[in-house]
């Protein structure tokens, strides 16, 4: 406990910048030294709650940032021995919270917060210091109170991520934030970003739970697209190819599928899409047969998209302004898709979601990297499935997920016509002339030595416009001679649509060239065409010429724009008619139908009650969804140049191995050379030493001769030394064999002589051994006589005093029975006066009701029966203590008559003999 005082004492000087106060690294030194002294404590529990209580109580005075983040690293440092129970009952609220909330909170407090968070999430890691001793059920019974603790908090932040924190789908949020000022707005980014931190770190260590707990949450539509911007940066993260297994063979798999086929919000396929189309060769390398069962369903969601179809402006959003109605556009029923005319069954329990965002037309996801992905993985299933989608689906043994069966859920006509750009703007795959559909998914994988980036940049030139850019680049001379460039110039239809694979497939396109923009009002004029053109000509793949490039922006010109004032999207528009559009806005969108004045399904009103017009909310409807698809491609395509990255240092470092290689063939090629001429120098060194080793031999085989010789003539002196030892040897052991027969005839002689005296002894040894029992049972006899005298000594004195106990105990019931007589007649008599009393009380309030000039004697009577009142409740009290006491009394006069009969008993055992008397007592 000094040690804690010192710790706390310490801290506090630290938080109040004290003159004498240490530094920080001086105070984390010692909570080392601390947290050492408790793990190797053999009772740790008393100083671990007597730490936190401490801690607790400092954690009240902590205010400022700088304090925050001293008692953060604390906290850091003690994450040894604080039970995860500790950090999240505890100190989640009380710092950690405010933790992630903080913008300005530096960069390492922020680290210990989220490490303390991810520390309580994984649990499985951390030994409880106070349940060492215990046993090995109460151990486990421990770990299952905290597992369950555990995974209430992580359901308990990711209700945090999807409820408190920021949704960019959300509306309400939306026009939340438009009225925050720049410290809110900070708050709320930060605790959105670290709890996805959070959330995302503590997945990669924990990825079953974190999966698991993403799928319950996933049946909830209004959660889903957040979930899926969750899953998108998860599953962008280095570690999760570590992990990517799990998800492969995890029901969230099926639910991500699920919800590409079913949903009906373009946004969430978008997302949705994009994270399936990483997961594809994330999954070819880490868990092959996994993603080979979950072939037929990813074909289907492929007929899905591909077949999507586009929501059409609203009624009320085609409005001209004259008033005029644009007729209602007919469905066609050709372009009907899936997930709209087609009902879920009823055991897949899925709940659909109809739209993300209430505002205009919506496009359909693209499918272009999806199927390039799944092409290049399984290129036979996949060209398969799109020739004869239904029959196709009959051989998979896949079940229709609709009320009705394949036949009726696929169109095979619409489904050839729409990937029909798709196929033509791929190359041709070598493993369609090389396999068959069943020998592709039965023989090993082309892929299986491959690594993730390698898979992706293959994937990557399948498209017929990456193919050529790389043509150019390998080639650049033969295609600068092509008098005519394979580019058309961009028609009107293809502006007016995103880019997509309907389009790249069947022609290429040139970047047009953007107006300038015009400054000559004051205001900047930019075309919504320009716009249009300028992300067409950026997203297309092909090379772009920039001119007039501007400068840096001056200062001057930052100050300038600061004083022009955005447009509000809350306040109405005063423009005059000819400067307003037209045209319908275009800005993507999910609903098919908007109610006016509401942005997701919120009402949205401006300043004095006035409604905001129809086409300001679908354009911000539009550019949420707008924002959310650009961040979700920037993932892809981040993620994208990261896999690109891999694959190209790995290229570079096959091209530095050729060189190398190259580099040591040409050595290798000199050094033959050199080793031609040093083997012809060494043969003619080799016949110089035959000739040597030849005489050599000559001279060995003579002196091989003469140690012959004299090796014959030592073995025969050997011999001789030999037969002389053996005869000394014989006569030795004779000599000894007589020595041995003269100690053999001593030796029975002893023993005849011993075994002749035992046996004249062993009567009286039997004899003395019968002596010894009967002494030692004579003196426990004894022993046992001396007991029972004892214990009838010890009885007599006990009845003695039980008897006078006995007799004052009938003479204080005698005194307490009067007492109890006297006290109820007492009670009676002041019940008598408090019925009179109330009375004389009903009565004095008739009369005071009367007559309002006693109001004093009214008082007067409230005040004395108040006192009767309390005098009654006193004496109730005390006849209830009495009539306890007389039940104890009572009770104590049964057992006291109980012992004295018993005793009176013993007594009149007390002419037996003595044997009876000790057994009689033993009973007692």
């Amino acid at each position: 406990m000094a040690d804690l005082s010192h710790l706390s004492r310490t801290l506090r000087l630290v938080l109040e910048s004290a003159p004498e106060a240490p530094s920080l690294t001086t105070l984390l030194a010692l909570v080392d030294s601390f947290v050492l002294q408790v793990a190797n404590s053999p009772s740790p529990g008393p100083l671990l709650s007597a730490l936190e209580d401490e801690l607790q109580e400092i954690c009240d005075s902590v205010v400022e940032l700088d304090q925050r983040e001293v008692f953060l690293a604390v906290l850091y440092h003690l994450q040894p021995i604080l039970p995860p129970a500790s950090l999240i009952e505890r100190w989640f609220d009380l710092i950690l919270r405010r933790a992630l909330r903080e913008p300005r909170l530096p960069r390492p407090a922020l680290d210990h917060a989220k490490e303390l968070i991810i520390a309580a999430l994984d649990s499985c890691t951390h030994t409880d210091i106070g349940a060492k001793d215990a046993s090995e059920e109460e151990r486990e019974k421990e770990r299952e109170r905290q597992r369950e603790k555990v995974g209430e908090f992580r359901r308990r932040l990711m209700d945090l991520y999807l409820l408190d924190a920021y949704n960019e789908s959300s509306g309400e949020d939306v026009i939340e934030w438009a009225a925050l000022d720049g410290d809110e707005r900070g708050t709320k980014a930060s605790w959105k970003n670290n709890l996805e931190d959070v959330l995302v770190k503590g997945g990669l260590e924990r990825p079953q739970d974190f999966l698991t707990e993403v799928y319950h949450c996933f049946s909830s539509p209004s959660s889903r697209l957040q979930l899926l911007i969750l899953l998108n940066v998860y599953t962008s993260q280095p570690g999760f190819t570590e992990v990517a297994s799990i998800l492969a063979g995890h029901r969230l798999m099926t639910c991500l599928l699920h919800s590409l086929l079913f949903d009906g919000s373009s946004t969430a396929a978008n997302i949705a899409l994009t994270v399936i189309t990483k997961l594809l060769p994330i999954v070819a390398v880490k868990a092959c047969e996994d993603l080979k069962g979950l072939l037929p369903l990813l074909l289907a969601v492929l007929a899905r998209i591909i077949c999507w179809r586009e929501r059409e402006l609203p009624v009320p959003a085609m409005e001209s302004l004259d008033g005029e109605t644009v007729s209602d556009v007919e469905d066609n029923a050709d372009t009907q898709s899936l997930a709209f005319v087609l009902d879920i069954r009823e055991d897949l329990e899925w709940t659909r979601l109809e739209q993300t965002f209430a505002c205009g037309a919506s496009s359909a996801p693209s499918a272009h990297r999806y199927f390039t992905h799944l092409y290049y993985l399984f290129p036979c299933n996949t060209l398969r499935f799109l020739r004869h989608p239904i029959q196709y689906m009959k051989d998979s043994e896949l079940e229709s997920p609709y009320n009705v069966g394949w036949e009726d859920a696929l169109d095979e006509d619409q489904i050839r016509s729409r990937s029909e750009p798709l196929m033509r703007g791929h190359v041709l795959h070598p493993l369609l002339i090389w396999r068959t559909p069943a020998e592709e998914l039965s023989k090993p994988d082309f892929w299986t030595q491959y690594d993730i980036a390698r898979i992706v940049g293959d994937c990557t030139m399948l498209d017929v416009r990456n193919t050529a850019l790389g043509m150019q680049q390998r080639t650049p001379t033969v295609l600068s001679t092509d008098p005519e460039p394979a580019s058309a110039p961009l028609s009107s239809s293809a502006l007016a649509t995103p880019l997509g694979p309907q389009s790249l497939g069947t022609s290429t396109v040139s970047s047009p060239t953007v107006r300038p923009v015009d400054l000559s009002s004051g205001k900047p004029q930019v075309s919504l065409q320009d716009m249009i053109e300028t992300s067409i000509a950026l997203r297309s793949g092909l090379d772009v010429e920039i001119v007039q490039p501007a400068p840096a922006w001056s200062s001057g010109a930052v100050a300038s724009s600061s004083n022009v004032r955005p447009p509000s999207v809350f306040t109405m528009d005063t423009a005059a008619p000819e400067h307003r559009s037209t045209s319908p806005p275009t800005s993507i969108g999910d609903a098919a139908s908007v109610r006016p004045g509401s942005i997701g399904g919120v009402s949205v009103a401006g300043a004095g009650g006035d409604h905001v017009p129809v086409q300001m909310v679908q354009a911000l409807a539009g550019l949420q969804r707008e924002v959310l698809l650009l961040r979700n491609e920037l993932n892809f395509e981040l993620w994208n140049a990261r896999e690109n990255v891999k694959h190209i240092g790995r290229l570079y470092q096959d091209r530095v191995l050729s060189k190398t290689a190259e580099m040591e063939r040409q050595g290798l090629h000199n050094k033959l050379r050199e080793y031609k001429q040093e083997i012809g120098r060494l043969q003619r060194e080799l016949k110089e030493h035959k000739n040597h080793a030849t005489h050599t031999k000559n001279q060995y085989e003579d002196w091989n001769r003469k140690m012959q010789d004299k090796l014959k003539e030592s073995r025969e002196e050997r011999k001789k030394r030999e037969a002389n030892t053996t005869k000394l040897s014989a006569e030795k052991k004779d000599a000894a064999f007589v020595e041995q027969g003269k100690q053999l005839a001593e030796s029975v002689q002893k023993v005849f002589l011993l075994e002749t005296q035992i046996k004249e002894n062993a009567h009286k040894v039997d004899r003395l051994r019968d002596y010894e029992k009967q002494i030692d049972q004579l003196i426990k006899l004894q022993q046992l006589w001396e007991m029972d005298v004892q214990k009838l000594n010890d009885q007599a004195e006990y009845l003695q005093v039980v008897t006078s106990k006995y007799k004052k105990m009938e003479i204080r019931l005698e005194t307490y029975e009067k007492t109890h007589t006297e006290m109820d007649t007492a009670m009676r008599n002041y019940q008598h006066e408090i019925e009179a009393s109330r009375a004389h009380l009903a009565l004095a309030q008739r009369e005071g009701a009367r007559k309002a000039s006693i109001i004093a004697k009214q008082s007067t009577a409230g005040a004395e029966i108040a006192k009767l009142t309390r005098d009654n409740q006193r004496l109730r009290d005390e006849n209830s203590e009495l009539r306890d006491e007389i039940e104890k009394l009572k009770e104590m006069v049964e057992i006291l008559k109980a012992r004295s009969e018993r005793g009176r008993a013993v007594a009149r055992t007390g002419s037996l003999p003595v044997g009876m008397i000790g057994s009689s007592a033993a009973e007692t």
